[in-house]
């Protein structure tokens, strides 16, 4: 993958030097300057959302949480240990409220406790990356976040396309996984 990514850069950087040679610099520095604002200003959101996420933690409600979602999590990923169950709680609901980022380690935990040691995914860790890739939301912060920061009039204007083009495809996707785990089990 890292030979396409270098591929890729030195084609572009090939094009706008021979397109545009005395901009090429000038590009680069731009999309660099870019890059670095647009960070600096993600700090603040993740900031607050992350530690939204510790103090729940703190409090204990994550477990409450956990309680929760345990019984449409158990339906979805079968029967795992609590801690496995919890962090699968904490990704999805970290996901639900647009932070993705803040779920990524909840799901590197329970991607790990979902790990048998066999050298094939198990169901559960099929759903789980699905669940992740389909990123239902309910509340976009980021996006949001995004829109405010670039001086959007109405940032929250995309709640609802989100929550509908982020519910579809994960029920889709967990009706997909369970019909052809279903089928693979029926054939054996």
């Amino acid at each position: 993958m890292s030979k396409i990514w270098i591929v890729m850069i030195i084609s572009s950087l090939c094009a706008l030097a021979v397109f545009s040679p005395t901009e090429v610099v000038g590009t680069m520095m731009e999309a660099a300057k870019m890059g670095v604002t647009m960070c600096i200003e993600f700090i603040g959101i993740y900031a607050v959302w992350m530690g939204i996420m510790q103090v729940m933690d703190d409090c204990k409600l994550s477990h409450k949480l956990s309680k929760i979602l345990s019984r449409p999590v158990q339906y979805i990923f079968g029967k795992t240990d609590a801690e496995t169950e919890k962090n699968i709680c904490l990704n999805i609901a970290s996901n639900i409220i647009g932070i993705g980022s803040a779920a990524t380690p909840y799901g590197i935990k329970a991607m790990q406790g979902l790990d048998k040691g066999d050298k094939r995914a198990t169901r559960a860790m099929i759903m789980l990356v699905v669940i992740n890739s389909t990123g239902i939301q309910l509340l976009p912060t980021t996006v949001i976040g995004m829109r405010a920061m670039a001086g959007s009039i109405s940032p929250s204007c995309i709640l609802w396309p989100t929550i509908v083009s982020t519910f579809l495809p994960t029920i889709l996707g967990i009706l997909l996984v369970a019909v052809i785990y279903r089928r693979r089990k029926k054939n054996g």
